[in-house]
């Protein structure tokens, strides 16, 4: 099965590199945060996400909303839908299928790609096949930075920095606790982690690394009244909660995680994010039991994680950012496949969370918990800048066209918005 998967991946590749070949008009896929460029923000910043997951999204927007709320343009654009859109379907529908049918052939994938030479190799073969493309939406956008959130973007990014063919500084942001090899690169400016712990593991990177605050909505941090909080949403006032959530998709084993977390006694929130259909296998599984309550995608989740005592996750991504910024303790339970796993090795050495490592010792650790027998901390905090005040520290002071006076507007500024708001709204390329 891996043979076939790595034979099926390198063929999209292969493909996308004979159509690069073929110039055509570059038509930048719209994306659900990207905004219209205004004449009179100052540094121009281009972020590069991608919609495989929840996460890379949600960072970017709020990277977005920050640099804007400080008088900035960014602009946020699909970066792999963008440079290869028959590698970022494929990617959408196999990254769930593998978690769900073949965690063995994901775990594979990514401990192969976390070595050295084939990391290396990956990186080559992303700025080989999509330097076109990129190189033309930096030529339309003209942004004074380049902030990436996906990693194969930062692959990209980071070999065509180091080959001269980008002269604008390129930033990672890395949120995951544990950091994968292909997270970093060579050439990227800046990469900006969650921990002490990430930093130590971003060993491919030859720029500055530094640690920011989580990089989350900030309707995570605002510490709410837990009394409060329950009252509205209508949950037990006297009850231990555990809050279980699967992401924006509804990732990993939800079904067994939630069956243990209910077994132990508590009361226990599930959130399945957009996963229609676990919810409803949830939600009919638990009929009956006062002491449950499934949920599928819902805007109320800072309130739950002021209402709850505990987070249980398995995939250790922004969920957990966001379980930090709300100070509420975090147990990792059944990590997924790859990425999970490695994020639960280093949230456990940081001190940002409990890792039971079998149903017993979560029903026990939960039980305690509950009878008050254990206190369970909130995860510690580490101090680092706001991710936009890092990323705004590499453009230098006194340029000649950025920052723009208010009120004043670029050379041409007029007609490049205009393209790029037409360009953003033609949809994803063949």
């Amino acid at each position: 099965m891996p043979r076939w998967t790595t034979v099926g991946m390198l063929g999209l590749l292969s493909i996308s590199l004979v159509r690069r070949r073929r110039r055509r008009s570059l038509r930048i896929p719209e994306h659900p945060h990207s905004t219209r460029p205004l004449p009179s923000e100052s540094w121009r910043v281009l972020i590069l996400s991608a919609s495989v997951g929840g996460g890379h999204n949600a960072a970017a927007a709020v990277i977005q909303s920050e640099l804007r709320q400080a008088g900035h343009c960014a602009c946020v654009v699909d970066g792999l839908a963008l440079a290869s859109p028959r590698l970022n379907r494929y990617f959408q529908w196999a990254y769930p299928w593998q978690l769900r049918y073949a965690p063995w052939l994901y775990d594979w994938q990514v401990r192969l790609s976390n070595g050295r030479r084939v990391a290396r190799a990956v990186r080559w073969l992303c700025a080989s096949l999509w330097s076109e493309r990129l190189l033309d939406l930096v030529e339309l956008t003209r942004p004074d930075l380049i902030v990436s959130t996906y990693p194969l973007m930062t692959a990209a990014l980071g070999q065509l920095r180091t080959q001269g063919q980008l002269r604008c500084p390129c930033a990672a942001v890395v949120t995951d606790y544990g950091v994968h090899r292909l997270w970093t690169a060579p050439g990227i400016d800046l990469h900006l982690v969650v921990s002490g712990e990430s930093a130590r593991q971003a060993v491919d990177a030859d720029g500055r690394v530094e640690v920011m605050q989580p990089l989350v909505n900030p309707a995570y941090r605002v510490l709410r009244d837990r009394e409060a909080a329950r009252a509205r949403l209508d949950l037990p006032r006297r009850d231990f909660i555990a809050l279980v959530v699967g992401g924006a998709w509804g990732i990993g084993d939800l079904e067994k995680i939630a069956a243990d977390v209910v077994a132990s006694g508590v009361y226990t929130v599930v959130v399945c994010g957009r996963n229609a259909a676990l919810a409803s296998r949830l939600a009919t599984r638990f009929t009956g039991l006062d002491t449950v309550r499934v949920l599928g995608w819902t805007d109320e989740l800072p309130w739950y994680m002021a209402a709850a005592d505990c987070l249980v996750q398995s995939a250790g991504g922004l969920t957990c950012l966001e379980a930090v910024a709300a100070r509420l303790p975090i147990v990792l339970y059944c990590p997924i496949a790859g990425h999970g796993r490695l994020n639960a090795e280093a949230m456990e050495r940081a001190g940002a969370a409990y890792w039971a490592r079998s149903a017993g010792e979560l029903q026990a650790l939960l039980r305690a918990a509950a009878d008050g027998d254990i206190r369970l901390p909130p995860p510690e905090v580490e101090t680092g800048l706001p991710a936009s005040a890092a990323l705004l520290s590499l453009l230098p002071r006194g340029a000649t066209h950025s920052p723009v006076p208010p009120g004043a507007e670029p050379p041409g500024a007029s007609d490049r918005e205009i393209e790029v708001r037409r360009l953003v709204t033609t949809g994803s390329a063949g």
